[in-house]
């Protein structure tokens, strides 16, 4: 990655890019090989189909930027699978009828709701997600099929890069740690991971960018309908789905050549929430391992105790010295929101008790 100041409304010609890279990163793109759209052509049936699953609410203009995305994806088969997640207008249909995708509502609120009724809805094995405020970059599935050509594969993530960096809070939550971890293939196998490293599915991914296989999502019992946003929790739904799957035996896979671009918070504001709702959820995510006993408790407590020491405190103290370079009102939203995820936690699987109590006796 080669960060660049640009003045406002200059762009690069593919020769300057050619040189900047060279000069900063010793590539001579020339010499690269590229994409012959012959071989791709002939190689194109051995490519899956692919079902994509775009979670929305109440976001019409960024979902209307995604959906253009993925009408240019660089991929033979593939269907789009729009989900309405309890919009409070119709504009979230109105938006999906200008394509040619489907639209399906799911009235209750709660992002893994969303996410297990579009894996229902799917009409293919493999199934993509993508975030409403992202955008995919159009050889996004074909790095997902690659992944997934492993068989011990269960589940795959991929790069999420910025969309832009234009204001302080974007830049300072890159600083932070972003959404992209890296520029390199990973595969996460159980048996080579060690309690804590399967606590650890941060390291693995994010939802914004994931996919995995009907008959994971299956043998894993499909989204925890208590976590994520639109819940008490404030998210981990992803993380908990990542850990489940290697809890089950299958591997993940983190793929960087499938990309998707995240338009992050623009605000000062926006950023602390979601700081915020990142300690909250971790919090979460770290009391259902303790409660469930998915792994030992010992290694629970253990890597709990890190987070809190180390990740929390740690850079509270660190941005409040200086030494780090984010405003401590960053760092104090996440120990703020950790410290609110024993009541999250209780208030969460109440509300998912409830829930589905009440789905049982309309049975």
């Amino acid at each position: 990655m080669v960060p660049l100041d640009l003045p406002a409304g200059r762009s690069l010609g593919h020769e300057q890019v050619e040189e900047i890279l060279a000069r900063e990163l010793g590539l001579d793109l020339r010499a690269m090989p590229c994409r012959d759209p012959k071989r791709i052509a002939t190689s194109e049936p051995s490519l899956p189909p692919i079902s994509v699953v775009v979670c929305t609410r109440d976001r019409a203009g960024l979902l209307r930027s995604c959906l253009e995305t993925l009408r240019r994806l660089d991929y033979p088969e593939y269907d789009v699978v729009v989900v309405d997640n309890a919009s409070r207008d119709d504009q979230t249909a109105a938006v999906t009828a200008q394509t040619p995708f489907r639209y399906v509502r799911q009235d209750r609120p709660g992002l893994d709701w969303a996410r297990n009724r579009g894996a229902a809805e799917a009409r293919h094995e493999i199934i993509a997600y993508v975030d409403d405020d992202a955008r995919a970059d159009p050889a996004w599935l074909r790095g997902v099929a690659d992944a997934f050509a492993d068989p011990r594969v269960g589940l795959v993530t991929g790069l999420v890069l910025p969309w832009e960096l234009e204001t302080e809070a974007q830049e300072l939550f890159e600083q932070y740690g972003g959404m992209g971890k890296g520029v390199r293939s990973r595969l996460f196998h159980p048996g080579v991971l060690s309690a804590e490293s399967q606590i650890a599915t941060h390291c693995a991914g994010v939802g914004a960018n994931m996919a995995l296989r009907r008959t994971t999502w299956e043998a894993v019992g499909g989204f925890d309908t208590a976590l994520d946003v639109g819940t008490p929790s404030f998210g981990a739904g992803d993380l908990d789905m990542f850990h489940r799957v290697l809890t089950a035996g299958l591997a993940i896979r983190y793929e960087p050549t499938a990309i998707v671009w995240h338009q992050h918070r623009r605000d000062m504001s926006g950023l602390r929430r979601q700081i915020y709702s990142n300690g909250r959820s971790f919090g979460v995510y770290l009391i259902k391992l303790w409660r469930t006993g998915s792994v030992e408790r010992h290694a629970t407590v253990r890597f709990a105790g890190w987070w809190v020491k180390d990740w929390l405190l740690g850079r509270l103290l660190r941005c409040v010295l200086r030494r780090e370079p984010f405003p401590t009102t960053l760092a104090w939203a996440e120990v703020w929101g950790a410290c609110h995820a024993p009541w999250a936690y209780l208030a969460t699987y109440s509300r998912n008790r409830r829930l589905l109590r009440k789905d049982r006796r309309a049975c």
